[in-house]
C-alpha cells in the first residue's frame, strides 16, 4: 500500500518575511508472511515566500509557480495565505 499527500510545514519568520514549505508526505506499507514493514518520508515541493509586499511561490526544481497552482495542489495553503497582509507579487 502506498499513500501520498501534500501538507505544510510550520512557517519560519525571518525579518518580517514568512517562509512556508509545502511538502509531499509518502507512506509505504508492506506485509509479507505476517511481517509488517513501514516507510515514510517527506520531500519539499514548493517554497512560499510571504511579506507585507505580497507572496511568491517557487518549485524546488527552481522555477516560479503561481500561488493559485500551489493552492490547487495543497488547499490548506489557502487558509494560511488568507489572513496575511499584502497582495500577491507579480509573476516574472
Amino acid at each position: 500500500m502506498r499513500e501520498e499527500y501534500l501538507t505544510l510545514e510550520e512557517a519560519i519568520v525571518v525579518a518580517g518575511v514568512r517562509i512556508i514549505a509545502v511538502v509531499r508526505v509518502s507512506v509505504h506499507y508492506v506485509e509479507i508472511k505476517g511481517v509488517r514493514s513501514f516507510y515514510a518520508g517527506k520531500q519539499p515541493v514548493y517554497i512560499i515566500i510571504m511579506s507585507t509586499e505580497g507572496q511568491r511561490g517557487y518549485s524546488v526544481t527552481g522555477g516560479e509557480v503561481t500561488i493559485q497552482q500551489a493552492i490547487s495542489d495543497c488547499p490548506a495553503l489557502a487558509v494560511v495565505l488568507e489572513g496575511w497582509p499584502g497582495p500577491p507579487l507579480p509573476q516574472h
